[in-house]
């Protein structure tokens, strides 16, 4: 992990401890909650002991954002760090990584936080696809029964997107 996440940590840590009112009882929630979701103990949080972790990813997108928070947080050494991944049950698969159990903390953290992230964008991205070339029903509802109305803000973003999408049509490839 690097110093600043580090940082960030202790800095939690010292807020849960010495804080003051609501910000005091707001750390210790969200670092007990942390710990308790990752199995940490605040002495391990401090600990520079180097251990193999297991992360676990299902398909390619997954294995390429373990393997750029790993980057991320251990910068170019994640390459000697890294270890062959085995196949899991399913279509789960298991990598391993040799860091501290902090580091391995904010690994986890930050991939499930960009894994959540890439699965809201791909919807985005598929609303916004559907609507550039209209391959919508009448009244825009999905299967689903999903229907909603968008926030402008989201409309806004919206149209930036399709704007930087391809202007093709099935039938200008039958043409061409």
């Amino acid at each position: 992990m690097n110093q600043k996440k580090i940082d960030l940590l202790k800095k939690l840590k010292n807020l849960a401890e010495q804080g003051v009112g609501g910000e005091k009882e707001t750390a210790q929630k969200k670092l007990k909650q942390l710990m308790q979701k990752y199995n940490v103990e605040e002495e391990e949080l401090s600990d520079d002991t180097e251990e193999k972790y297991e992360f676990t990813f299902h398909g390619e997108f997954e294995r390429r954002l373990l393997l750029q928070v790993g980057y991320k947080i251990l910068g170019k050494k994640i390459k000697k760090k890294m270890y062959e991944y085995k196949k899991g049950t399913g279509k789960r698969t298991t990598r391993i990584i040799e860091c501290t159990k902090a580091e391995a903390l904010q690994i986890r953290i930050e991939h499930e936080f960009y894994c959540d992230l890439w699965k809201e964008e791909q919807d985005f991205f598929f609303e916004c696809f559907i609507q550039k070339h209209r391959i919508f029903t009448e009244d825009n509802e999905e299967k689903t029964g999903k229907n909603r109305k968008m926030t402008r803000e989201e409309l806004i973003r919206m149209g930036a997107v399709m704007g930087v999408m391809q202007d093709k049509s099935w039938t200008q490839k039958i043409e061409g």
